[in-house]
C-alpha cells in the first residue's frame, strides 16, 4: 500500500541549506524544497526525500541569534505567490 503524499502550501523564503538540513545521500549540497510536506528534492537524482534531520528546525530555536546571523523564518505562500513575514508567537 502506498501512502499519498501532502502537498505543500508554503515554504520557507531561505534554502534548506541554509537551515543545514539534513542533504540527500547522493552528497549533493543544495536541494529544493519539495512539492510534499517533510520531503526536500534532489535536482541530482531527481528524487523527494526526508531529510535524517531537520537542522535548525529541530529546535528549540534561537529566533533572535538567528536574526543576527542573518537566518529569517518568513514564509513564501504557495497558493498566494506572497511572502508572510514570520511573527514571533506570544
Amino acid at each position: 500500500m502506498k501512502t499519498k503524499l501532502k502537498k505543500r502550501t508554503w515554504v520557507y523564503v531561505m534554502r534548506p541549506k541554509d537551515y543545514e538540513i539534513a542533504l540527500h545521500g547522493c552528497g549533493h549540497l543544495d536541494p529544493d524544497w519539495s512539492e510534499y510536506k517533510g520531503h526536500l528534492w534532489c535536482p541530482i537524482c531527481k528524487v523527494d526525500f526526508i531529510p535524517s534531520h531537520g537542522g535548525l528546525l529541530d529546535g528549540p530555536i534561537g529566533v533572535e541569534v538567528c536574526r543576527m546571523i542573518g537566518i529569517v523564518f518568513d514564509r513564501y505562500n504557495l497558493r498566494t505567490k506572497k511572502i508572510v513575514p514570520f511573527k514571533m508567537p506570544k
